[in-house]
């Protein structure tokens, strides 16, 4: 079995906790009924802002018209943002334990200013070099394209069956596994760690 050199992390659900209802929560849609008529405008946006086609201006422009100007743009940025809620403190003891024994990466479908939200929310984050926080709005690709691993591969510089990839989504893993990393879903700090120690990383 090769030896494990790099654990990558995923953001949400992993390092970071996140809300997804808290976008149309904030904007006083509480139901599935009441949003249901701007999900198919919607998602769009957020996939092209997700991998740097959007700047945030034109990301937001595309909310207001969206909802029909419904919203202005300030809450709808801050809606927006209140999706990043805080570090996944469980997962803190695990991170610590890798990280001392291997090099550590994040690997994030983000945008701009969620990252800058979760940089300021997760210390943990600090501990990971800064040329490897990998996120889609800077790379141009998001996960389970095949690029943004690739990119991963390439800046990592080391053999794709040497790197472990962690994320809450099974596609995803599929998407790290074809590209020849090894893949873990995440379901619990506890879970991730007897898996780790199966492949002799800690």
């Amino acid at each position: 079995m090769k030896t494990i050199s790099t654990v990558v992390f995923d953001l949400g659900r992993v390092l970071v906790n996140i809300d997804f209802d808290a976008f149309p929560k904030t904007l006083g849609l509480f139901t599935p009924e009441s949003r249901r008529p701007y999900e198919k405008r919607v998602h769009p946006l957020v996939v092209r802002h997700e991998i740097g086609q959007l700047s945030l201006d034109d990301f937001l422009d595309g909310l207001h018209s969206a909802f029909a100007g419904r919203f202005g743009r300030d809450l709808l940025r801050q809606a927006w943002d209140a999706i990043i809620c805080e570090q996944n403190e469980a997962i803190v003891p695990l991170f610590d334990e890798v990280n001392a024994c291997c090099r550590t990466a994040v690997l994030s479908n983000t945008s701009e200013t969620h990252w800058e939200k979760a940089l300021a929310i997760a210390p943990l984050l600090a501990r990971i070099p800064v040329e490897y926080h990998f996120t889609s709005f800077q790379i141009g690709a998001a996960k389970p394209d095949r690029r943004i691993y690739e990119y991963a591969i390439r800046t990592l510089r080391s053999s794709p069956d040497a790197i472990v990839f962690i994320d809450d989504l099974e596609e995803n893993i599929r998407g790290a596994e074809q590209c020849g990393m090894r893949g873990i879903v995440y379901r619990s700090p506890e879970q991730v760690r007897l898996e780790l120690r199966s492949i002799g990383v800690l």
